[in-house]
């Protein structure tokens, strides 16, 4: 394991002295609120009056000293610590508005600063660098530590909102230098601000809908090392805004180079605990080089396959590309030698159950009435349909979005599953066998899963444990939330079964989950029940799950890992000893109270010859609780639960490329993104399968 991993962090001083803050129940001018939850005793001593009341804010103008005001000395502990926090964050973001620079908060509400790209890209917007800057105590060190982020890049349009003529496109906006969302404007609060606004000088964001609109092109998505692109925007942000005298007046970092990862908080998960296992038991570490020779581990059950195409009349020549790709293969300068050898099933062709369509814009009354049309032999036959999109999945037209939903949804109620391929990317690529072979493997490896086969499980199954990964999709155009919970035995890894429910639908998923431990510990006596959850579980989520365990007579400790889905940016770290930087799979690392950094991905040794095309996976964030207050005293505990993650993560059959989220967090986030857009409830025969992949 190597010992030269740096942090995103730069330390500084603790102040020389307790500072003095200046305090009003009223608000004054240039005063902050400070909310009820940061009152220390001593706040509350120097005001009385705020005992039993109903105020919920006093003011502060930090160590500027107003008349009237009551002066504190701040402790650098507990509650005053965060008034302290407060004020530096208020420093900071004065700091970088005086430079005239756009400051606005990060979805953890963390200051973010804007730095203009010198380079001009476009004619029609101007891009931004985005770094956040997030202030904390002693996490990994015995200082204050400010962790440095990169964001990534904003693209603010050079035309104002004065000139935009659908202002529904226009959503987040800079204006000067804040930025803010037009569309929240009609709230009561907004109002005076909405008539102070002046449109000619606000300027939206560029979003998808916005580009349509004015002819601007998709990115083509990013494929270098993220780690070096990272690595190098926060060190030339840092050097030039941070390691700088003028700065260090108001936070005085110490050193010119980010913190240096402590031993005592670095370990490692071995490789071997990722090992997978194919057929004839051969096991190893990469699908992508693996599956083709050594075969999956189970084929599906049932020996009769048949498969047919939906597609539009237009499609016909590019299909019998496809199909010839299919059945012989991409050609022999390439890895492809057809779906049946490549998966190791025996499938045929359905000419039959073709379904051709003539309209791209609403092919599902005509898929319908041809579907009303056909028999199928489902008592002896597994029907497998290949769907041919004409949209791809980030269309920004709602409807036609909804397409491959509804087609989905009519082939699963007939017990048929579906494998969607983008005619656009088809049509471009098809003629690039050499190119087109690797979506070709990704699209036979999730058909064999969808077929209920089993394309690789974990070689190393220690452990006869319970773990239930519950994961969430946010439906942007309703602002409402949808979870799933996926189920899955440890000894073996494999997929179970799932369910869905809308966020606010506690008691129905904790319904759900106390029926899935049951019918476990009816078999199996476990020695601990696990759950992935996508976000800190309340203790309102949590009681019923304890209660039904305790019913149960199942006296075992139960742990609650929250898994940040959305890969942690905001605190990473580095290799500076691999060329690459991306520190080695499995590596893991505190960052606070049960709190850890995750690396998840292929790289298992020190050689320069690491496969761009696996990736640059950023470490996932994870945080362990149990309600049991015994439940960590075993010293291996931790090591046993990264672990399990780790090995979870290895379980991804959607794709060949190493993953770094764990199954039971990523397959409910899947079934959340599409069961909720089916008209009726997911069949009953559909919920131990994989469908959605």
């Amino acid at each position: 394991m190597s010992e030269n991993l740096h942090f995103n962090i730069l330390s500084f001083d603790w102040p020389t002295s307790k500072p003095i803050f200046y305090f009003t129940i009223e608000e004054t001018q240039g005063s902050h609120p400070i909310h009820k939850y940061k009152w220390s005793p001593k706040i509350l001593e120097a005001f009385p009056e705020l005992n039993n009341s109903e105020i919920e804010n006093i003011y502060t103008t930090f160590t500027t000293k107003t008349e009237g005001a009551i002066g504190i000395e701040i402790a650098m502990f507990k509650k005053e610590l965060s008034i302290y926090k407060q004020f530096l964050n208020h420093q900071l973001r004065s700091y970088f508005k005086e430079k005239g620079f756009v400051v606005t908060k990060n979805f953890i509400r963390d200051t973010q600063v804007w730095i203009p790209a010198k380079k001009v890209i476009h004619p029609l917007y101007q891009q931004y660098y985005k770094f956040s800057l997030k202030i904390q105590f002693a996490q990994v060190s015995e200082h204050p530590e400010l962790v440095i982020s990169f964001d990534g890049m904003a693209k603010v349009m050079n035309i104002s909102i004065s000139e935009i003529e659908d202002t529904m496109l226009v959503k987040r906006t800079v204006y000067k230098n804040t930025v803010f969302n037009y569309q929240k404007l009609k709230e009561p609060d907004k109002q005076d601000f909405y008539n102070s606004l002046e449109f000619d000088k606000a300027f939206p964001l560029l979003r998808r809908d916005l580009a349509k609109a004015y002819n601007i092109p998709e990115p083509t998505p990013e494929r270098s090392n993220r780690y070096r692109k990272y690595l190098d925007n926060i060190t030339s942000f840092a050097k030039g805004y941070l390691l700088t005298d003028e700065f260090k007046e108001i936070i005085p970092v110490y050193g010119n180079d980010f913190l240096k990862v402590p031993m005592k908080l670095l370990n490692g998960i071995d490789a071997r605990k990722g090992e997978l296992e194919y057929a004839k038991k051969n096991k190893g570490l990469f699908p992508k080089m693996e599956l083709g020779k050594f075969k999956p581990y189970r084929r599906p059950e049932n020996p009769n396959i048949k498969f047919f195409f939906i597609h539009h009349k237009n499609h016909q020549e590019k299909i019998r590309t496809l199909y010839s790709y299919l059945t012989e293969g991409t050609g022999k300068d390439t890895y492809y030698q057809g779906l049946e050898k490549y998966i190791n099933i025996k499938l045929k062709l359905s000419n039959e159950h073709f379904i051709e369509y003539e309209n791209s814009s609403n092919p599902i009354p005509e898929i319908i009435s041809q579907l009303e049309s056909l028999d199928f032999d489902h008592d002896n036959v597994q029907y497998a349909a290949f769907y041919i999109s004409p949209f791809d999945k980030f269309t920004p037209n709602k409807e036609d979005r909804m397409v491959y939903i509804k087609v989905k949804e009519l082939l699963l109620n007939e017990g048929i599953v579906t494998q969607a391929i983008d005619y656009n990317k088809m049509q471009n690529d098809v003629h690039k066998p050499k190119s087109y072979q690797y979506t070709l493997h990704n699209i036979s490896l999730a058909m064999h899963a969808k077929l209920g086969g089993v394309p690789w499980k974990l070689a190393v199954t220690e452990k006869k444990e319970l773990v239930i990964g519950v994961g969430a999709f946010m439906f942007q155009d309703e602002k409402r939330r949808y979870i799933a919970s996926a189920f899955s035995f440890q000894n073996n890894g494999l997929f179970r079964g799932f369910d869905y429910f809308s966020e606010n639908n506690s008691s129905a998923l904790a319904g759900s989950i106390c029926k899935k431990i049951r019918e476990f510990s009816a078999q199996i006596e476990p020695n601990k029940v696990v759950i992935h959850f996508y976000k800190d579980m309340s203790d309102k989520e949590i009681k019923p799950i304890k209660e039904g365990m305790e019913k149960l007579g199942l006296n075992v400790p139960l742990y609650i890992l929250n898994i940040n889905k959305t890969e942690a940016q905001d605190i990473i770290a580095y290799d500076k000893d691999w060329i690459e930087l991306m520190p080695k799979s499995g590596s893991f690392i505190r960052i606070g109270f049960n709190k850890f950094l995750l690396f998840n991905n292929a790289r298992y040794n020190n050689t320069n010859r690491y496969p761009a095309s696996e990736g640059y996976p950023f470490p996932i964030k994870i945080s362990i609780s149990s309600p049991d207050k015994d439940a960590f005293e075993d010293a291996d505990i931790v090591l046993e639960l990264l672990t399990q993650v780790y090995q979870f993560s290895r379980l991804y059959w959607k794709s060949l490329r190493q993953q770094n989220v764990p199954i039971t967090i990523k397959y409910p986030e899947m079934v959340a993104q599409l069961a909720p857009r089916f008209e009726a409830p997911i069949p009953e025969h559909a919920k131990d399968k994989l469908w959605f992949l």
